[in-house]
């Protein structure tokens, strides 16, 4: 065991290990995020701008896998508006005062068109982020503003993006929300910290990545961090094509713990904010589980620098656990063949061309 411990040690600080094309792609978009999120929040700013006067009583928010994710965070971040995250084929009644935000990379994503083909003509406040697809080809058709997201990358890698444009365009429209900008500077020390270049021994992410290699990642979260914990399975889920699940604390305690055996690792985003409830509940899981217990936590000043450190983090530890499994962190077999031979989402796109097309 100790062994394979140190040959896993030197796969991680080998430089010529990223150097293998899907591996140094990655990690090359992974770090450009802090970029990318501030770039798209100055494009959500004047979309925000061109949307004048518009007070919305609510957000909805159209997207599903990692897409709808940003939404998460935006439902637990913005004060005083409700969020409504709809990951969905159903249709989702809307009110006239209704801010709809329709996200999907591809531009291709089923699920989200019912609703939107049902609001067309409702004069509905509507803004489409997208790299392109059917929901450019409506926007552009219906001029409804548009983002458009960094074309040529994995949709799940166009977090940061999404993020950046929605924080961005909440801002501009006077909500309340907390603000990320400031903190940009926190997060990118803590990306340093987490690159490549740091060795293990003073890197948390390989750390972690080392410890849940071989284990079955089971991933809580409370609060503001349920959607990193979420992320954090999904991430590990698509980049290091490793199996893990979720659960939010405290729901865990009544149903989840009674399965966690030998082969469960916990990891457990933590932030600084939390009620001292929570904190025993850690405090338990730690001491029942030991060396089975791993605590994501940093020191950024502030939750919103915490939150943008954990997200930095967490994408980190799945890209150093698909190098360890040699999994390319790019690439996706099941999910596109599932998708390609689904007939719901061909009728359904095929409802949105012919509207296109009247």
């Amino acid at each position: 065991m100790k062994r394979m411990k140190q040959e896993y040690n030197d796969i991680l600080d080998n430089p010529e290990k990223y150097s293998k094309e899907q591996f140094k792609k990655a990690f090359s978009i992974v770090r450009r995020y802090l970029e990318c999120f501030s770039r798209h929040y100055e494009i959500g700013l004047e979309i925000g701008r061109r949307l004048k006067d518009f007070k919305p009583s609510r957000i909805v928010y159209l997207g599903i896998g990692g897409s709808a994710i940003v939404g998460d965070f935006i439902s637990v971040i913005v004060k005083d508006l409700t969020v409504r995250v709809h990951r969905d084929y159903t249709l989702l009644k809307t009110n006239p005062d209704d801010l709809i935000l329709a996200v999907s990379y591809s531009g291709d994503t089923a699920e989200i068109f019912p609703t939107i083909l049902n609001n067309l003509d409702n004069n509905r406040k509507m803004v489409m982020i997208t790299s392109g697809g059917t929901l450019r080809r409506l926007a552009e058709k219906k001029s409804f503003p548009i983002v458009m997201l960094e074309q040529g990358i994995p949709p799940r890698y166009a977090f940061p993006h999404t993020f950046g444009a929605v924080v961005g365009l909440i801002k501009s429209l006077g909500i309340k929300i907390e603000d990320f900008i400031e903190n940009l500077d926190v997060a990118k020390t803590v990306q340093d910290i987490v690159s490549p270049e740091t060795p293990t021994d003073k890197n948390l992410a390989k750390k972690t990545a080392l410890k849940i290699v071989n284990m079955f990642p089971v991933v809580y979260g409370y609060g503001k961090a349920v959607p990193i914990a979420y992320r954090l399975k999904c991430q590990l889920n698509e980049n290091s094509k490793l199996f893990s699940h979720f659960c939010e604390i405290p729901e865990a305690l009544h149903n989840d713990i009674e399965v966690l055996n030998e082969k469960t690792i916990l990891l457990a985003p933590r932030l600084s904010d939390e009620p001292r409830e929570i904190n025993e509940v850690y405090r338990l899981l730690s001491s029942f589980l030991q060396e089975r217990y791993i605590e994501l936590k940093v020191q950024a000043g502030s939750i919103m620098g915490e939150i943008l450190s954990l997200l930095i983090l967490v994408d980190y530890v799945s890209l150093y656990a698909a190098v360890l499994r040699d999994a390319d962190p790019l690439s996706l077999s099941v999910i596109p063949k599932l998708k390609d031979q689904n007939r719901i989402y061909q009728e359904i796109l095929k409802n949105v061309d012919e509207k296109l097309e009247e």
